[in-house]
């Protein structure tokens, strides 16, 4: 498995690593089969958190043989100093281990969130406490709203930065991933392999938003079966400035796909350079400052389907994905609420009455 400079941590970690979220769903005997198998393919990245059932524990099982020779990075939830302290020490009992590589500060989505995180009282000053302490080697931050990222790490605090990214979830590369750079903070990319965010809560739509699945314009774009999907939605991923792109792995034939295209890996085909190439123009980056919508309309996620029925042609899947919103956007009053909130001065009003046009499966077929 190759592997990249993980930042100013100077940590060298595999490029595919593993997500620790779904092996809580499984049964122990197999969950350590699953983490043991991606060691040997050549994964050291294993990311966890406090809160993804029993991960922790599994993968403290797991790798307790081999603890020096894996990066391990967990999650506390918590917002104060106390909370956050009980999370870490149960984390490292679980993990089985006197210290974690990283320990990351999990969803912080907004200013608020951020502020707080951030002040005397908060959580970061427990993820210090533990660095002066070598509980943790390092400190990260998660989130879904690149942006909100973007200022956390401008304050020179964290080391590394845990945000979604995929082939039709690319907010990330308009700043989040430059400043990153700049700074040279570690960039991790989580949701390889699906298109939700923290603002697609509303959807009914089945398969969710997987972007592994049977629809026909997923296939044609990412290829015509699952291992090809994988790789695909992978490798978009390794071409970016990011250290290694991790993903939830619940067995060792999802182990071996993915290690696979990790240890393949060599750059985008010029086949693959065309087949990524779009257009994004002026759309919604899925900021959430324009909520909450007093008709409970979920903004984000309208325009977040249009963008790909309009931009990545994925039309079928779109309209199947709008209609699983429980309210539609012609339920817009034009109360004249989000516009002015709108850091990229969109016209929301407008796109929300043409989204609807476009994507409600009664308009279309008239």
């Amino acid at each position: 498995m190759n592997k990249r400079r993980l930042g100013r941590t100077n940590l060298q970690i595999s490029i595919i690593g593993f997500g620790g979220t779904w092996i809580s769903e499984i049964d122990t005997p197999t969950a350590i089969g699953v983490i043991k198998s991606a060691f040997e393919l050549g994964i050291n990245y294993f990311d966890t958190a406090r809160w993804d059932g029993d991960s922790e524990e599994k993968i403290g099982h797991a790798l307790k043989d081999t603890r020096d020779q894996c990066i391990i990075a967990t999650k506390t939830g918590s917002r104060t100093k106390k909370e956050s302290l009980d999370d870490l020490q149960k984390s490292l009992q679980l993990l089985q281990t006197n210290n974690v590589d990283i320990i990351q500060l999990h969803g912080i989505d907004d200013e608020k969130t951020l502020t707080k995180a951030i002040s005397t009282n908060g959580v970061l000053q427990t993820c210090k406490e533990a660095q002066r302490k070598k509980l943790t080697k390092f400190i990260g931050i998660t989130g879904h709203k690149p942006q909100i990222l973007t200022k956390a790490i401008k304050t020179g605090e964290f080391d590394t930065v845990l945000v979604p990214l995929n082939a039709i979830t690319r907010q990330a590369e308009e700043e989040l991933l430059p400043t990153a750079k700049d700074l040279d903070v570690g960039v991790l990319a989580m949701k390889s392999l699906s298109a939700k965010t923290s603002n697609l809560i509303t959807c009914t739509y089945q398969p969710s938003l997987s972007l592994v699945s049977d629809e026909p314009e997923l296939k044609n774009l990412l290829g015509q079966n699952s291992n090809e999907m994988v790789h695909s939605l992978l490798r978009y991923n390794l071409s970016k400035d990011i250290a290694s792109t991790i993903t939830g792995l619940r067995s060792i034939s999802e182990v071996k796909t993915a290690s696979t295209a990790g240890a393949s890996y060599q750059g985008l085909t010029t086949t693959e350079q065309k087949r990524f190439k779009f257009t994004l123009g002026n759309y919604c980056r899925d900021c959430g400052l324009c909520m909450p919508c007093p008709e409970k309309i979920n903004i984000p996620a309208v325009l977040h389907f249009y963008t790909f029925y309009s931009v990545y042609g994925l039309k079928n899947w779109a309209k199947k994905l709008y209609t699983g919103l429980d309210i539609k956007s012609d339920r817009c009053i034009k109360c004249g609420m989000c516009q002015p909130k709108c850091p990229y001065t969109l016209p929301i009003e407008h796109m929300l009455q043409k989204a609807h046009k476009t994507l409600n499966l009664s308009e279309t077929s008239k």
